[in-house]
């Protein structure tokens, strides 16, 4: 990599991480070239982005970000994700780190705050944010559905009272 290419990888990852909320750092020593492919196919159906990058342009990057608090995780053979939804990242590579034992979860950084190993593995328990507004939307639903069913019976027996008294 020339040194132009260089400043602009840095310049353009620090444009990238700086509208993220999240940023996880993993070592990927041991994994294979088709076992990285599965990872980054993985982490990108969660609407997430994985790179490899040098650590000393990593740590350039990081820069003026809220992740500079994870500069100390840059050493060996590093890897990122990074996206806006800490929730599905967190469980694409846990997820991964389970079936592929030579992904090790180094630490992850959430809007500035230094996120551990088992912050991490809770992150990834909790259910994706579709998955919540679908149960949001249910429960209004089924209130709503409550209500119009308890004025609906309401009417119905006042309907009722009044063709009883009527008859007699």
């Amino acid at each position: 990599m020339q040194r132009t290419e260089k400043q602009d990888f840095v310049k353009n990852f620090n444009t990238a991480l700086k509208e993220k909320e999240f940023l996880l750092v993993a070592h990927y020593k041991g994994l294979t070239v088709s076992e990285i492919s599965s990872l980054r196919k993985k982490v990108k159906s969660s609407n997430s982005i994985f790179k490899v990058a040098k650590n000393t342009l990593a740590k350039r990057a990081i820069k003026d970000t809220n992740f500079e608090n994870l500069d100390k995780l840059f050493i060996g053979p590093t890897s990122v994700a990074y996206s806006n939804d800490p929730v599905s990242t967190s469980k694409a590579i846990v997820d991964f780190a389970k079936e592929n034992e030579n992904l090790k979860i180094l630490g992850a950084s959430m809007s500035g705050k230094e996120l551990s190993l088992n912050e991490i593995k809770h992150l990834a328990s909790l259910p994706s944010m579709e998955t919540l507004r679908a149960k949001i939307v249910g429960l209004l639903s089924a209130t709503q559905r409550g209500i119009v069913t308890t004025l609906q019976a309401n009417q119905s027996n006042l309907i009722r009272v009044v063709n009883n008294k009527f008859k007699s």
